[in-house]
């Protein structure tokens, strides 16, 4: 049938676009980890030339020949294949909306934007980042406009990471969800007085800190013959290949739990790469189903597994093994501490309840940058005096300000409002997966994990993106996303 051969002949193409994928992905991870910092121009040729190289050959006539063939022979109602089909379309479209020089222009600017970061970041001087960012947020705005949009440009970056979310919903979950944190962080932060900020600072020596980390990943079912950890400026996690995740954190030998929870954190997006269907690798079906349900995994395994009582019961006599300043602190001290609620800088070591308002924070001015209602030169001023408002802080510096995240140095305009949509997603999956298998929280009390990474799989990692986020939820839980669950969740944990 000529369907046949056009779903195969998507299905090769697809494949392909993958495997270059795959190698930007390396590129990418070796960039922030073991490149040279004298490399960083040539390797913006070659993430340019891979970039326009993936574009020409995903957009040449033949493949929306092939998509419009599938279509036309009604797979899109083929329980298998109308997925891969739906789904590759929506790639399609917009690919073929967006001019190939634009594509390697803005691999090329980004590429060289991550390494002016860096340096800004480390100097913390934002005067030295701001032309390339400039140059960034034009190029986006450019996308956009290419991709179509009718209420907002950012609405167009927005969909790419999140399907179907919009800046207008987003704005009200966020804004709404904000009101009720700003009102219980107070009465949180007063359940921690007891406890000085400081109280786990000491010294941990990085290989027992890599040691802590290896082993409490492996135990959550991270593989190691298909992954690894690495040293990079701002931790991540890139899925290479389907035997080849790579996850990064880093150091501070005063306090383990920088490395320790970041490890937690990117070993929840290890399990998502490494718990899709391998035989449907580049394709749809062999894919996440977006960054929000990606984030639903890192924060799951981070904060509702990571931050609990239960599990540190099971995990402080060993962490005392590898760290034995740690003997002399008492399991409830030691859960305040981890948990203490506290206004700060930096997003990424930011408590649960605090962390949400960082979101607010990057989105609001993000979508003023991409709208032109806020000039690049005049982030840090907005940044800090919106950060004020919402966490009664003044912003020391740049570092601890608006250079903070490597999000918009990548190009990742829409990226950030994701991080909230996975907090309120983990709560709620978790809730469903207590729910549902009344034994789990006994394993969990004993240090077992399988249970949970199997409910997981079997509900949100074997689907790839035969679902959209919303239908997925619904699917895996029962109802709609709501922000509710984590609301209860936090009042819950500090007893509220």
């Amino acid at each position: 049938m000529k369907s046949e051969a056009a779903y195969n002949d998507l299905l090769k193409r697809s494949r392909e676009v993958s495997l270059i994928s795959s190698t930007t992905s390396l590129l990418g991870w070796d960039q922030e980890t073991y490149m040279p910092e004298a490399g960083v121009d040539y390797r913006a040729e070659q993430m340019g030339y891979f970039a326009g190289l993936r574009h020409r050959i995903w957009t040449a006539p033949e493949v929306g020949d092939w998509i419009k063939s599938c279509e036309d022979a009604g797979l899109l109602n083929d329980a298998e294949r109308g997925p891969n089909v739906r789904e590759l379309r929506r790639d399609y479209d917009r690919a073929v909306k967006t001019p190939p020089d634009l594509v390697e222009e803005l691999a090329r600017v980004t590429t060289m934007a991550q390494q002016s970061w860096q340096e800004a970041r480390k100097e913390s001087k934002f005067g030295k980042f701001a032309p390339l960012l400039d140059k960034i947020i034009e190029l986006t705005r450019r996308q956009a406009d290419c991709w179509g949009w009718k209420e907002s440009r950012y609405d167009a970056l927005l969909d790419y990471y999140e399907p179907g979310a919009t800046s207008t919903e987003t704005a009200k979950l966020l804004g709404d969800l904000a009101g009720k944190l700003s009102a219980l962080i107070p009465i949180f932060q007063k359940k921690f007085e007891k406890v000085p900020a400081n109280r786990l600072k000491g010294n941990y020596a990085k290989a027992e800190q890599q040691a802590f980390n290896r082993e409490v990943a492996t135990a959550f079912g991270f593989d190691f013959a298909a992954g690894r950890i690495d040293a990079s400026t701002h931790p991540f996690c890139s899925g290479v290949g389907p035997k080849d995740c790579r996850m990064t954190t880093r150091y501070d030998e005063t306090d383990f739990t920088d490395s320790f929870f970041s490890v937690l954190h990117e070993c929840g997006h290890g399990l998502y790469d490494q718990g899709l269907n391998t035989d449907h690798f580049g394709t749809p079906l062999g894919e996440a189903v977006s960054l929000g349900i990606h984030e639903t995994q890192s924060r799951l395994w981070e904060n509702q597994v990571g931050r609990s009582r239960a599990f540190w019961k099971h995990w402080l006599p060993l962490a005392g093994k590898h760290f034995p300043g740690l003997q002399k602190i008492g399991g409830d001290e030691f859960w305040l501490a981890i948990n203490r609620v506290e206004p700060s800088f930096i997003r990424v070591d930011a408590d649960e309840a605090t962390y949400n308002l960082h979101i607010v924070l990057r989105f609001e001015m993000e979508k003023k940058l991409i709208e032109g209602e806020l000039k690049t030169a005049d982030l840090p001023a907005a940044w800090n005096a919106r950060f004020e408002e919402l966490f009664g802080l003044k912003v020391p510096d740049d570092a601890r300000g608006c250079l903070q995240d490597i999000h918009w140095s990548g190009g990742g305009f829409g990226y950030f409002p994701t991080y909230t949509l996975g907090n309120l997603n983990a709560a709620q999956l978790y809730r469903a997966a207590l729910k549902q298998n009344a034994g789990l929280q006994g394993e969990l009390d004993r240090g077992a994990y399988g249970s949970l990474r199997q409910w997981l799989k079997t509900n949100v990692h074997q689907h790839g993106r035969r679902y959209l986020p919303r239908e997925l939820m619904q699917k895996a839980t029962g109802e709609p996303t709501r922000a509710d669950y984590f609301i209860d969740y936090l009042k819950a944990k500090f007893d509220f």
